[in-house]
């Protein structure tokens, strides 16, 4: 498994890709639009982005998938949709996908939370994340379930996960910097939540979204501290700036992002790449410093 030889490889720093909804509203697509619902709508857009990453270097991308699980879907009202959907981002990306580089099945949260929030129970979150796992499982190489602010949904989709699947799981919260430290929206710590991934024995410990890169530089500084597995880093470029449209601008520098993202790879991260924001000239720029180090 080639994930498995990077993962021992000391001397290998894995490249993700960088944001993807950020992308696709660049090319006019309308805020408040499911990104998940181009696979079939606008494919050729969504093929554009997943190339333009592997060739700028990315070793591996993710399919577009964040939001195709079968709650999130139900939400938009295409839950009907939900093998289509899948099954064309795995078409999409394996068309971009060059030898030697590898395809990430992207899980993204569900959007339904647990009381008192919500009416969400372990079960649904399982059944929800087995659907989409079940479509997406011979496409894929790994797994990235990412964006989670809950590490009660993250345990059900990992267990939604394994129930059909042996391939390497990434697990990546997304943290808010806190004056006590790094907090879930949800009350997870940092702490809490590396035990409780580290239990459910997860491939790589990550972080993504959220955070700009210089709060995330904190974040694995304090993660290094408190697992011995791979670590991922995946930050956004900056904290947005809503505009009149609503839609959000990253306006941090690719070089400030870039230097940040050094100091991640020499903090300790095996796996870094970016979120919101982020663009194939980010992860290019990235490429350059992996290749110099």
């Amino acid at each position: 498994m080639l994930f498995h030889d990077w993962l021992k490889n000391d001397s290998k720093i894995v490249l993700f890709d960088g944001g993807m909804g950020s992308e696709i509203f660049k090319r006019g697509i309308k805020p408040g639009k499911l990104p998940d619902t181009l696979n079939i709508e606008k494919p050729d857009v969504i093929y554009e982005i997943h190339k333009a990453y592997y060739d700028v270097g990315a070793d591996m991308c993710q399919s577009n998938t964040f939001g195709a699980s079968y709650l999130n879907l139900q939400t938009y009202k295409v839950e009907n949709q939900i093998e289509e959907i899948n099954k064309r981002a795995l078409e999409i990306i394996k068309k971009a996908c060059p030898p030697n580089h590898l395809i990430v099945a992207d899980i993204g949260p569900s959007g339904q939370f647990r009381p008192p929030v919500g009416k969400a129970t372990p079960e649904h979150w399982v059944s929800s994340f087995t659907k989409q796992a079940s479509i997406l499982e011979n496409g894929v190489d790994l797994w990235h379930i990412e964006t989670m602010s809950d590490i009660e949904e993250m345990v059900a989709a990992i267990e939604a996960i394994r129930s059909i699947s042996t391939k390497p799981i990434i697990s990546s919260m997304t943290y808010k910097q806190t004056k006590r430290g790094f907090f879930t929206i949800m009350g997870d710590s940092l702490e809490k939540c590396v035990q409780i991934q580290e239990n459910a024995n997860v491939d790589v410990i990550g972080a993504n979204c959220t955070l700009g890169s210089d709060e995330m530089v904190h974040l694995i500084k304090e993660l290094k501290n408190l697992t011995d597995r791979p670590i991922s880093a995946k930050p956004n470029a900056g904290q947005p700036r809503i505009d009149s449209n609503s839609r959000a601008h990253y306006d941090q520098p690719i070089k400030d992002f870039v230097s940040d993202i050094r100091e991640i790879i020499q903090l300790g991260a095996k796996v870094v790449g970016g979120c919101c924001g982020t663009s194939p000239d980010t992860i290019r720029e990235i490429r350059k410093v992996i290749d110099s180090l």
